[in-house]
């Protein structure tokens, strides 16, 4: 019998390979094999270790599908053989759905009309294709105008079953619910079936990030790049010096400041509340350079420069900078985003000066920001429109008024004056000013 046990074996083996290889081609994970080849426990603990290095949402989104879409093919496979091995076919996957007459538009076509008339950030309609495949994937290759409420709830119900946490998957369900408002709008659908559908109760939510505190910030500025004029080689260069400082001192984000260049760093002229003509240094961000994104049309604006980042040499340094790019060792991930590599080397430094809380991540500074301007008095619209989340002052605060509330707050025409009582407070680990000029040199 032992030449009927191998060919026994033999077979279920084939079959095996053969139904992994077409739930592997099902769920399209290819972009991600090297990455989900690994086993599952490993995967999750890399995923958990790329958050504490602050790699930012949208990829750990992506690795979050990857692992995910592993999970899922692994289960999916071992459950369709064993119930095909009892004698029943225990297939519970999509049903067969026959389009209605006329209904020719599927997602891709409803991402490409989207993506056309809204004109959304690249990586938006990357985040809305990604949404997109999924949907094919869990619920089916739906026409758009056959799906209702009871295909959202199908898919919410799916993406958990794959192994999404309730907060990815509300994620996901946000995207999609921004896509259907407009097939209604274009007459595919009668209303948006998305609407109201989540997960709700997110017992397993992500833990939120915090502001950095004081210790923290003495290990971060008390470290080698800051004493020493040290420059890491995955730190790029003079971003690990500056990106940091800048980000303490004008809450911005780590793409925005990953993308200034030379040209946005200008002293402009502004009128004073007495009528006076005076000049500040400010930085822009925009996107009307090559390769320049903002999260929202309020991101773009002007931010006055703290006179700490000034005396510590940060207009002499962006004087010395030629070529596109303030921060030229900046390397782009295969997304283009110039700050995501800078993001991974930023979490492995600030464990290794001794920072272990995994809720500090880069965007902390934009956090503590926010928490020390509110502290200081300065007024919401005022911090929201320096920090780019403001709404109803237009792209552009007055730099009159962003400047005189400063000054209301004793800000030296810059920002919260909190950072000089702090400063003082760091004791021996404060920035040394000649850090800067020593690597130069």
């Amino acid at each position: 019998m032992g030449w009927l046990s191998c060919y026994v074996a033999h077979a279920a083996g084939s079959q095996l390979d053969s139904e992994w290889a077409r739930l592997r081609k099902q769920a399209d994970a290819s972009s991600w094999s090297p990455f989900v080849s690994r086993e599952d426990e490993e995967a999750h603990d890399s995923a958990a270790a790329m958050r504490d290095e602050g790699v930012e949402e949208d990829e750990r989104q992506a690795i979050d599908d990857a692992i995910s879409r592993r999970v899922y093919i692994e289960k999916e496979s071992q459950r369709r053989l064993a119930g095909e091995s009892g004698g029943g076919v225990a297939r519970t996957g999509r049903k067969p759905r026959v389009p209605n007459a006329g209904s020719t538009h599927l997602l891709s076509d409803l991402i490409t009309a989207w993506a056309k008339e809204r004109q959304p950030q690249p990586r938006t309609v990357q985040i809305a294709e990604r949404c997109s495949r999924r949907f094919r994937e869990l619920v089916g290759p739906l026409p758009v105008e056959t799906i209702a409420r009871q295909q959202v709830i199908q898919f919410k119900d799916a993406l958990l079953a794959s192994g999404q946490t309730a907060v990815n998957t509300d994620k996901i369900l946000t995207m999609f619910s921004t896509l259907l408002p407009y097939a209604h709008d274009q007459g595919w659908l009668p209303s948006n079936p998305a609407k109201g559908v989540k997960v709700g109760t997110r017992s397993n939510a992500k833990m939120a990030r915090l502001p950095f505190d004081l210790p923290a910030l003495k290990l971060l500025f008390g470290s080698t790049i800051y004493t020493a004029g040290e420059r890491p080689g995955a730190g790029a260069g003079e971003a690990a010096y500056w990106l940091p400082l800048l980000a303490l001192y004008a809450g911005a984000r780590l793409e925005e400041l990953a993308q200034l260049t030379p040209t946005d760093i200008s002293e402009t002229p502004y009128s004073d509340t007495n009528g006076a003509q005076r000049t500040c240094w400010i930085f822009t961000i925009t996107d009307a350079g090559e390769g320049q994104q903002v999260k929202t049309a309020g991101s773009r604006r002007r931010v006055p420069i703290h006179p700490e980042l000034i005396a510590l040499g940060f207009i002499e340094y962006a004087r010395s900078v030629t070529g596109p790019r303030l921060f030229p060792a900046l390397k782009p991930n295969n997304e283009g985003r110039e700050g995501a590599l800078f993001g991974k080397w930023f979490g492995k430094h600030k464990r290794a000066v001794g920072i272990t809380d995994k809720r500090m991540v880069f965007h902390s500074f934009r956090h503590l920001f926010k928490n020390v301007m509110r502290e200081a008095g300065v007024d919401e619209a005022v911090h929201d429109a320096l920090t780019g989340r403001g709404r109803g002052s237009g792209p552009y605060l007055r730099l009159r008024n962003t400047l005189s509330t400063c000054a209301a707050c004793r800000c030296n025409a810059a920002v919260s004056d909190t950072w000089s009582e702090d400063a003082a407070a760091l004791d021996g680990a404060v920035v040394d000013r000649t850090s800067w000029r020593v690597s130069r040199r």
